[in-house]
């Protein structure tokens, strides 16, 4: 008998964005894998990241930027010789402090299945999957608008946007900022990794804090993964 609760939102949203035959081996409960990597923001399109912007001055009496979310600094990992290359579901909320954001538009990179509660907190599937390169993968667009000017903006992640976290062993204790599995193709979809994320800054007026924020549990400390 497939036991819902222990089945992750993750996990659950691939299955039904790809059209998957409910099997045992499918329905089982997510591996927590430990954090591989962090989130980090830009205000420029393409792999080169802005994660510091100076927007000048408002137009029309709203400052109005793109923030890109990337999946960065992953390191290259295999399980049992088969490589991670694809991430195939995510989960993150974004935090706007500083000044009231709103969100006019959320994107993805691919076809995807989002259930987050609201614009900005996303528990989403993909397919066929971003694939990493170099260690990094566009995620998720947005476009945010504020009134006027606004002068140090943080952007930055809650971990209370990772459901699927008290569904899988071990991952509590971890406290990881983001959630991302891989895809079923590779017999990833189970595998659970957490993610870290560095703050970015818009309109800074010094020297902003990037201090990047991590869970407890690194891939290594788990112990699942490792480099091939």
């Amino acid at each position: 008998m497939i036991s819902w609760n222990r089945i992750s939102p993750i996990k659950v949203l691939l299955m039904a964005l790809v059209m998957t035959t409910l099997t045992a081996g499918v329905a089982t409960a997510s591996v927590w894998c430990g954090e591989n990597g962090v989130v980090r923001f830009s205000f420029a399109e393409g792999e080169e990241l802005v994660e510091v912007f100076d927007a000048g001055e408002p137009v029309n009496g709203v400052t109005t930027v793109d923030v890109y979310a990337w999946l960065s600094d992953v390191d290259l990992v295999a399980e049992d010789g088969e490589k991670f290359l694809r991430v195939g579901g995510f989960e993150l909320q974004l935090t706007i402090e500083g000044a009231e954001g709103f969100i006019l538009k959320q994107e993805f990179p691919t076809q995807a299945l989002n259930v987050g509660r609201k614009v900005g907190s996303i528990a989403a599937g993909m397919v066929p999957g971003q694939r990493l390169k170099d260690g990094s993968t566009l995620l998720v667009t947005w476009q945010v608008m504020f009134q006027g000017r606004p002068e140090n903006v943080r952007f930055g992640l809650d971990a209370a946007g990772t459901m699927s976290c008290p569904t899988t062993d071990g991952c509590v204790e971890a406290e990881p900022q983001a959630l991302y599995v891989g895809v079923d193709s590779s017999g990833q979809l189970g595998s659970m990794f957490g993610a870290g994320y560095v703050p970015a800054w818009l309109n800074a007026t010094g020297e902003p804090d990037r201090t990047a924020v991590h869970a407890k549990q690194t891939y290594q400390d788990v112990g699942v993964f490792s480099k091939p």
